[in-house]
Protein backbone atom coordinates (compact mmCIF):
# COMPACT_ATOMS: atom_id res chain seq x y z
CA UNK A 1 0.00 0.00 0.00
CA UNK A 2 1.10 3.28 -0.54
CA UNK A 3 2.14 5.79 1.90
CA UNK A 4 0.48 8.80 2.50
CA UNK A 5 2.20 12.36 3.13
CA UNK A 6 -0.23 14.43 4.86
CA UNK A 7 0.47 18.50 5.39
CA UNK A 8 0.87 18.07 9.08
CA UNK A 9 3.62 16.04 8.44
CA UNK A 10 5.38 18.04 6.12
CA UNK A 11 4.29 21.60 7.02
CA UNK A 12 6.20 22.70 10.62
CA UNK A 13 9.59 21.60 9.12
CA UNK A 14 9.15 23.46 5.46
CA UNK A 15 7.25 26.40 7.16
CA UNK A 16 9.85 28.74 7.81
CA UNK A 17 11.37 27.87 4.31
CA UNK A 18 7.82 28.44 2.87
CA UNK A 19 7.45 32.11 3.91
CA UNK A 20 11.13 33.41 2.14
CA UNK A 21 9.98 31.69 -1.16
CA UNK A 22 7.51 33.28 -2.47
CA UNK A 23 6.22 33.69 -6.59
CA UNK A 24 4.16 36.34 -8.36
CA UNK A 25 0.31 36.04 -7.98
CA UNK A 26 -0.22 35.56 -11.39
CA UNK A 27 2.30 34.71 -14.56
CA UNK A 28 1.80 34.54 -18.20
CA UNK A 29 4.91 33.54 -19.99
CA UNK A 30 4.00 34.74 -23.93
CA UNK A 31 5.93 33.33 -27.16
CA UNK A 32 4.79 36.04 -29.38
CA UNK A 33 6.78 38.51 -26.89
CA UNK A 34 9.54 36.39 -25.32
CA UNK A 35 13.17 36.45 -26.65
CA UNK A 36 14.98 35.25 -23.89
CA UNK A 37 13.74 31.44 -23.55
CA UNK A 38 12.82 32.81 -20.04
CA UNK A 39 9.44 32.44 -17.99
CA UNK A 40 8.96 35.54 -15.56
CA UNK A 41 7.62 33.47 -12.36
CA UNK A 42 8.12 36.74 -9.54
CA UNK A 43 11.38 35.04 -8.92
CA UNK A 44 13.99 37.66 -7.39
CA UNK A 45 16.68 34.73 -8.65
CA UNK A 46 16.51 36.41 -12.02
CA UNK A 47 19.80 34.88 -13.21
CA UNK A 48 18.34 31.35 -13.12
CA UNK A 49 14.51 31.12 -12.71
CA UNK A 50 12.15 30.14 -15.20
CA UNK A 51 14.47 29.50 -18.35
CA UNK A 52 13.15 26.84 -20.43
CA UNK A 53 15.27 23.88 -20.63
CA UNK A 54 14.31 19.84 -21.97
CA UNK A 55 15.12 16.56 -21.03
CA UNK A 56 15.23 13.24 -22.35
CA UNK A 57 15.16 9.47 -21.65
CA UNK A 58 18.90 9.08 -22.27
CA UNK A 59 19.57 8.81 -18.10
CA UNK A 60 17.46 5.77 -18.38
CA UNK A 61 19.00 4.34 -21.76
CA UNK A 62 16.63 5.64 -23.70
CA UNK A 63 16.60 7.13 -27.45
CA UNK A 64 13.59 9.68 -27.07
CA UNK A 65 15.08 12.92 -28.74
CA UNK A 66 12.87 16.41 -29.80
CA UNK A 67 13.96 17.44 -33.47
CA UNK A 68 13.76 21.57 -33.10
CA UNK A 69 13.37 23.56 -36.42
CA UNK A 70 17.07 23.74 -38.60
CA UNK A 71 17.15 27.31 -39.22
CA UNK A 72 17.23 28.41 -35.39
CA UNK A 73 20.51 28.17 -33.70
CA UNK A 74 21.77 28.79 -30.13
CA UNK A 75 22.46 32.71 -29.37
CA UNK A 76 26.37 33.66 -28.27
CA UNK A 77 24.97 32.82 -24.49
CA UNK A 78 24.22 29.41 -25.04
CA UNK A 79 20.79 29.72 -24.89
CA UNK A 80 18.62 28.02 -27.86
CA UNK A 81 14.58 28.72 -27.01
CA UNK A 82 15.31 32.33 -26.83
CA UNK A 83 15.71 31.97 -30.66
CA UNK A 84 13.77 29.62 -31.27
CA UNK A 85 10.35 31.53 -29.57
CA UNK A 86 11.85 34.82 -31.51
CA UNK A 87 11.73 33.00 -34.88
CA UNK A 88 8.09 31.07 -34.30
CA UNK A 89 6.29 32.68 -31.60
CA UNK A 90 6.67 29.30 -29.24
CA UNK A 91 8.55 26.74 -28.71
CA UNK A 92 7.97 24.65 -32.22
CA UNK A 93 9.26 21.49 -32.40
CA UNK A 94 8.60 17.60 -33.20
CA UNK A 95 9.23 14.57 -30.48
CA UNK A 96 10.19 11.18 -31.39
CA UNK A 97 9.67 8.48 -28.33
CA UNK A 98 12.38 6.19 -28.86
CA UNK A 99 13.32 2.55 -27.67
CA UNK A 100 15.67 1.73 -24.44
CA UNK A 101 13.98 2.24 -21.74
CA UNK A 102 10.75 0.42 -21.13
CA UNK A 103 8.68 3.76 -20.33
CA UNK A 104 10.17 6.38 -23.05
CA UNK A 105 9.57 9.88 -22.10
CA UNK A 106 10.98 13.42 -23.44
CA UNK A 107 9.79 17.04 -21.66
CA UNK A 108 9.96 20.61 -21.70
CA UNK A 109 10.26 22.12 -18.58
CA UNK A 110 11.68 25.89 -16.07
CA UNK A 111 12.59 26.24 -13.05
CA UNK A 112 10.35 28.33 -10.58
CA UNK A 113 12.58 29.99 -7.93
CA UNK A 114 16.14 28.88 -9.39
CA UNK A 115 18.53 26.45 -11.09
CA UNK A 116 18.60 24.64 -7.32
CA UNK A 117 14.87 23.27 -7.39
CA UNK A 118 13.53 24.19 -4.47
CA UNK A 119 9.97 24.42 -4.30
CA UNK A 120 7.53 27.12 -4.02
CA UNK A 121 4.61 27.82 -3.51
CA UNK A 122 2.11 28.29 -5.90
CA UNK A 123 -1.12 27.48 -4.46
CA UNK A 124 -2.31 31.20 -5.97
CA UNK A 125 -1.85 30.47 -9.19
CA UNK A 126 -5.37 28.23 -8.90
CA UNK A 127 -3.74 26.36 -11.53
CA UNK A 128 -2.65 26.25 -15.41
CA UNK A 129 -3.36 28.05 -18.47
CA UNK A 130 -1.88 26.61 -22.15
CA UNK A 131 -2.24 27.94 -25.31
CA UNK A 132 -0.84 25.64 -28.02
CA UNK A 133 -1.49 23.01 -30.84
CA UNK A 134 -0.26 19.58 -31.32
CA UNK A 135 -0.79 16.35 -32.78
CA UNK A 136 0.19 14.16 -30.08
CA UNK A 137 -1.51 14.62 -26.70
CA UNK A 138 1.36 15.08 -23.07
CA UNK A 139 0.90 16.10 -20.05
CA UNK A 140 1.54 19.86 -17.45
CA UNK A 141 3.18 17.62 -14.69
CA UNK A 142 4.11 19.54 -11.35
CA UNK A 143 7.84 18.85 -10.33
CA UNK A 144 7.90 18.81 -6.22
CA UNK A 145 11.15 19.39 -4.86
CA UNK A 146 12.76 16.13 -4.22
CA UNK A 147 10.53 14.43 -5.94
CA UNK A 148 12.55 11.00 -4.84
CA UNK A 149 11.86 11.41 -1.88
CA UNK A 150 8.52 13.11 -1.80
CA UNK A 151 6.61 11.38 -4.56
CA UNK A 152 8.68 8.55 -5.94
CA UNK A 153 8.66 10.61 -9.25
CA UNK A 154 4.79 10.22 -9.20
CA UNK A 155 4.38 13.62 -9.56
CA UNK A 156 0.84 15.28 -10.18
CA UNK A 157 -0.50 15.70 -13.92
CA UNK A 158 -2.92 16.71 -15.61
CA UNK A 159 -3.22 15.74 -19.42
CA UNK A 160 -3.66 17.58 -22.57
CA UNK A 161 -5.16 16.89 -25.16
CA UNK A 162 -4.32 16.79 -28.90
CA UNK A 163 -5.06 20.27 -30.80
CA UNK A 164 -5.20 20.61 -34.50
CA UNK A 165 -5.77 24.33 -34.55
CA UNK A 166 -4.50 26.78 -31.70
CA UNK A 167 -6.28 26.17 -28.35
CA UNK A 168 -6.05 27.84 -25.04
CA UNK A 169 -7.35 25.83 -22.34
CA UNK A 170 -7.18 25.75 -18.58
CA UNK A 171 -6.25 23.26 -15.55
CA UNK A 172 -7.24 24.31 -12.60
CA UNK A 173 -5.64 21.99 -9.76
CA UNK A 174 -8.31 20.02 -9.67
CA UNK A 175 -7.31 18.18 -12.87
CA UNK A 176 -4.17 17.26 -11.63
CA UNK A 177 -3.67 13.89 -9.96
CA UNK A 178 -1.04 11.12 -9.05
CA UNK A 179 -0.77 7.84 -11.22
CA UNK A 180 -1.04 5.93 -7.96
CA UNK A 181 2.16 3.86 -8.94
CA UNK A 182 4.20 6.11 -6.75
CA UNK A 183 4.41 7.42 -2.95
CA UNK A 184 0.70 9.28 -2.36
CA UNK A 185 0.96 12.76 -1.50
CA UNK A 186 -1.38 15.31 -0.82
CA UNK A 187 -1.65 17.69 -3.29
CA UNK A 188 -1.74 20.87 -0.54
CA UNK A 189 1.89 19.46 -0.07
CA UNK A 190 2.56 19.32 -3.56
CA UNK A 191 1.26 23.09 -4.11
CA UNK A 192 3.29 24.28 -1.57
CA UNK A 193 6.72 22.63 -2.52
CA UNK A 194 6.81 23.28 -6.38
CA UNK A 195 10.55 23.44 -7.79
CA UNK A 196 9.33 23.01 -12.00
CA UNK A 197 6.74 22.95 -14.38
CA UNK A 198 6.91 20.65 -17.03
CA UNK A 199 5.53 19.81 -20.20
CA UNK A 200 6.09 15.67 -20.66
CA UNK A 201 5.71 13.34 -23.49
CA UNK A 202 5.55 9.85 -23.13
CA UNK A 203 3.90 6.81 -24.53
CA UNK A 204 5.03 3.69 -26.79
CA UNK A 205 8.50 3.64 -28.38
CA UNK A 206 8.09 4.79 -32.37
CA UNK A 207 5.48 7.68 -31.33
CA UNK A 208 6.49 11.12 -32.95
CA UNK A 209 3.94 14.19 -33.43
CA UNK A 210 4.55 18.01 -34.01
CA UNK A 211 3.81 20.50 -31.57
CA UNK A 212 3.94 24.70 -30.94
CA UNK A 213 3.86 25.83 -27.25
CA UNK A 214 2.75 29.52 -27.76
CA UNK A 215 1.90 30.46 -23.69
CA UNK A 216 1.87 29.19 -20.35
CA UNK A 217 0.51 30.95 -17.02
CA UNK A 218 -1.52 30.88 -14.24
CA UNK A 219 -5.21 29.69 -14.66
CA UNK A 220 -7.16 32.32 -16.76
CA UNK A 221 -4.46 34.12 -17.71
CA UNK A 222 -3.49 32.39 -21.48
CA UNK A 223 -5.65 34.40 -24.88
CA UNK A 224 -4.33 31.80 -27.06
CA UNK A 225 -1.90 31.67 -30.14
CA UNK A 226 -2.66 32.24 -34.12
CA UNK A 227 -1.40 30.07 -36.81
CA UNK A 228 -0.57 26.32 -37.77
CA UNK A 229 2.09 24.13 -37.05
CA UNK A 230 4.31 25.40 -39.61
CA UNK A 231 5.27 22.42 -41.89
CA UNK A 232 8.95 21.99 -43.55
CA UNK A 233 8.63 21.87 -46.97
CA UNK A 234 11.32 22.71 -50.08
CA UNK A 235 9.89 26.04 -50.53
CA UNK A 236 10.08 27.11 -46.78
CA UNK A 237 13.65 27.65 -47.09
CA UNK A 238 13.58 29.99 -50.23
CA UNK A 239 10.74 32.28 -48.55
CA UNK A 240 11.98 35.91 -47.64
CA UNK A 241 9.60 38.56 -45.72
CA UNK A 242 10.94 42.28 -45.02
CA UNK A 243 9.61 45.21 -42.91
CA UNK A 244 10.00 48.72 -44.55
CA UNK A 245 8.63 51.33 -42.77
CA UNK A 246 4.74 49.98 -43.05
CA UNK A 247 4.98 47.65 -46.14
CA UNK A 248 6.26 44.29 -46.19
CA UNK A 249 8.01 42.82 -49.28
CA UNK A 250 7.95 39.15 -49.88
CA UNK A 251 10.40 36.41 -51.75
CA UNK A 252 10.49 33.15 -52.71
CA UNK A 253 6.48 32.37 -53.99
CA UNK A 254 4.77 33.06 -56.64
CA UNK A 255 1.08 33.94 -55.07
CA UNK A 256 -0.01 32.58 -51.35
CA UNK A 257 -2.63 33.96 -48.37
CA UNK A 258 -0.82 36.22 -45.88
CA UNK A 259 -2.18 36.94 -42.53
CA UNK A 260 -0.73 39.32 -39.87
CA UNK A 261 -2.01 38.26 -36.69
CA UNK A 262 -2.04 40.32 -33.14
CA UNK A 263 -0.65 38.87 -29.88
CA UNK A 264 -4.48 38.40 -28.88
CA UNK A 265 -4.13 35.11 -31.61
CA UNK A 266 -6.72 37.36 -33.88
CA UNK A 267 -6.10 37.84 -37.37
CA UNK A 268 -5.99 41.97 -38.11
CA UNK A 269 -4.82 41.72 -41.86
CA UNK A 270 -5.37 39.02 -44.68
CA UNK A 271 -4.99 39.28 -48.06
CA UNK A 272 -3.66 36.77 -51.33
CA UNK A 273 -0.18 38.44 -51.99
CA UNK A 274 2.84 38.19 -54.62
CA UNK A 275 5.28 40.51 -53.39
CA UNK A 276 4.48 43.03 -50.73
CA UNK A 277 1.53 44.12 -48.14
CA UNK A 278 0.27 47.32 -46.85
CA UNK A 279 0.36 47.17 -43.02
CA UNK A 280 -0.30 51.53 -42.48
CA UNK A 281 -3.59 50.84 -41.53
CA UNK A 282 -1.97 48.67 -38.09
CA UNK A 283 -1.26 50.10 -34.73
CA UNK A 284 2.03 49.47 -33.33
CA UNK A 285 2.79 46.64 -31.56
CA UNK A 286 4.65 42.92 -32.35
CA UNK A 287 2.29 41.10 -34.84
CA UNK A 288 2.92 37.18 -36.30
CA UNK A 289 2.90 37.25 -39.96
CA UNK A 290 1.98 33.79 -41.71
CA UNK A 291 1.83 33.04 -45.31
CA UNK A 292 0.38 29.62 -46.56
CA UNK A 293 -0.23 28.49 -49.86
CA UNK A 294 0.21 24.73 -52.40
CA UNK A 295 4.10 25.27 -52.37
CA UNK A 296 4.80 27.66 -49.19
CA UNK A 297 4.11 27.47 -45.52
CA UNK A 298 5.71 30.31 -43.75
CA UNK A 299 5.43 32.24 -40.48
CA UNK A 300 7.90 35.37 -38.83
CA UNK A 301 7.34 37.72 -36.56
CA UNK A 302 6.95 41.65 -36.70
CA UNK A 303 7.53 44.31 -35.33
CA UNK A 304 5.49 47.59 -36.38
CA UNK A 305 6.48 50.88 -35.27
Amino acid sequence: MNKIITLAAIAGSAAMAFAQLSVSNTFLWDGATDTEGRVDTGSDSVRTAGYWYEYTDSNDDGTSHFTWPADVEENTYGNFFGPLTEAYGGIKGSITLGDGYEYPYSGLGFNILSDKQEGADITVWQGICLAYESNIGFGIELGVENEKEVTAYDNYKATVGKAATPTATDFPWSKFRQANWGTAVDQEVVLQKTAAIKLKFEGSAGTSGDFRICQIGSLGKCTGCGGKIIVKSAAASSVKAQLSGRVLSFKGFSSAKAEVINLQGQVVKSATVSSSMDLSSLDAGIYMVRVAGKSVNFAQKIVLK
